[in-house]
């Protein structure tokens, strides 16, 4: 968004963060009146910078523990229709969070959350299946580093797979 001031960047960074943090709450953090800070959300809100809010899960309480990537070649000139094939793969055992597309060797790189190793496995061959799909290699996350509130400043802290 162009007129963004750091402010506005400030705001942006806590909300990432901390996303229910009341407007009050950005206000203190940032120094600026409540309603200058509701103004500026609902700014930058308009503008689409910021487009929802979200609520962090724990997966492995969803009974989803694994983390997986999936590295993912195609064939053929365009790789554009394999992503949305791969995005829609999935059930209650396993599915994909994100795809993207990437440079390098490798087509797209897909995150995907999985009950089992065996139903990860399914989704793989799933994914394997699409048309245009010629390999795929995955690597399962041992651990993951988020950042998370820590007083008026931010931390990163490990999450081990269980």
């Amino acid at each position: 968004m162009a007129g963004m001031d750091d402010i506005d960047r400030s705001i942006v960074r806590l909300l990432e963060r901390h996303g229910r943090l009341s407007q009050e709450q950005l206000a203190r953090r940032i120094r600026l009146s409540r309603p200058a800070v509701h103004q500026r959300v609902k700014r930058l809100e308009a503008a689409r910078v910021i487009r929802g809010y979200r609520a962090e899960l724990d997966w492995a309480a969803l009974g989803l523990p694994l983390t997986a990537f999936v590295w993912v070649r195609t064939g053929g000139p365009n790789c554009a229709p394999v992503g949305p094939a791969i995005l829609a793969l999935g059930d209650d055992g396993a599915f994909v969070e994100e795809c993207h597309r990437v440079t390098g060797d490798w087509c797209l790189l897909v995150k995907a959350r999985a009950a089992t190793p065996l139903a990860l496995q399914d989704l793989i061959d799933r994914i394997r299946a699409v048309a245009g799909v010629t390999s795929t290699t995955t690597t399962l996350a041992l651990s993951t580093l988020r950042h998370e509130a820590a007083g008026d400043g931010d931390t990163a802290v490990a999450e081990a797979a269980p």
